[in-house]
């Protein structure tokens, strides 16, 4: 059966033309690289070289095989650097999420050309995702990673990394006449159409503010579920109801919402990069590392 270390022992041979010069090429002695070239050729089952009293040279055949010997030879070493360099992270995918909330922030950009710059050859898949269905893309395994808000507090069986923070406000109608209250209270809304997040996609927050408001002692009157800010707010400036945003949310200009702060609603969330801990990708530990370092420098 032919081995790897035939090709390189006839490729000496064939490159010398002496078999003294090609055993010291190889640290062998010519006795031994003398008979590892009759097996090669009687494994091939064809002469590669012609023996003659004044040196050896190639056959036709043995021509041929050196070609091929050297074309060989690359592809395994390609190869064999390329398995090392997968295997150190350093070339493969990472198929990472992010949710609307991580899409916006100026984190995000940062971590992402940072990794690219040091990592140029992992290629970045990027899916965008609620913080739900990450999760479930985490455990299904067909995710490495992502970028979710979860409530601060909760426990997780993934391993995690805070890179941020945030929380929630009401957003209302520019000319609703809550806006001119000082001090909104989840009471106020007890008379109020609300539009709460979609909770087949985000039970977690839905369940939260449902739980909040019964506490209040409100009922709440829901009008309409959505799936992303830039929807419930739409559904806002078009006088469907009222809902619940987050801080950092930005409605663009011009536009007919605003947002408030309650005075008796805080439900803290905690941007992170969440993976699983037997997540067996090498590349992760590098884009981890990299989010932990970004996250902790102080902004340029």
């Amino acid at each position: 059966m032919l081995q790897t270390r035939h090709f390189r022992y006839f490729l000496a041979v064939a490159e010398e033309l002496n078999f003294h010069r090609a055993a010291e090429r190889l640290n062998l002695s010519q006795p031994a690289l003398w008979r590892q070239i009759r097996d090669l050729e009687a494994e091939m089952g064809t002469p590669l070289l012609e023996r003659e009293p004044r040196g050896i040279s190639l056959t036709r055949a043995g021509a041929a095989f050196l070609e091929d010997c050297r074309d060989i030879l690359e592809r395994v070493e390609n190869a064999r650097l390329r398995a090392r360099r997968i295997a150190q992270g350093e070339l493969g995918t990472l198929h990472i999420g992010f949710n609307e909330i991580a899409g916006r922030r100026p984190e995000m950009p940062r971590f992402l050309q940072a990794f690219r710059r040091a990592f140029p050859e992992v290629s970045l898949q990027l899916h965008f995702l609620m913080s739900q269905l990450q999760v479930d893309a985490l455990r299904g395994g067909s995710l490495d990673a992502g970028f979710l808000l979860r409530p601060r507090g909760e426990r997780t069986d993934f391993q995690t990394l805070r890179i941020g923070e945030d929380d929630y406000a009401l957003a209302l109608p520019r000319d609703h006449p809550l806006t001119r209250r000082e001090g909104i209270r989840l009471t106020d809304l007890s008379d109020q159409a609300l539009i709460l997040p979609n909770p087949r996609n985000n039970a977690v927050i839905y369940d939260r503010l449902m739980t909040r408001l019964r506490d209040a002692g409100v009922s709440a009157r829901i009008a309409q579920v959505a799936d992303n800010e830039n929807t419930i707010m739409n559904l806002v400036d078009a006088g469907m109801g009222l809902a619940f945003l987050n801080l950092s949310f930005r409605p663009p200009e011009p536009s007919g919402v605003v947002l408030r702060p309650l005075a008796d609603l805080t439900m803290p969330v905690d941007l992170e990069l969440v993976w699983r801990g037997a997540n067996t990708n090498p590349a992760l530990a590098h884009l981890v590392e990299l989010v932990r370092a970004q996250a902790e420098a102080p902004p340029a």
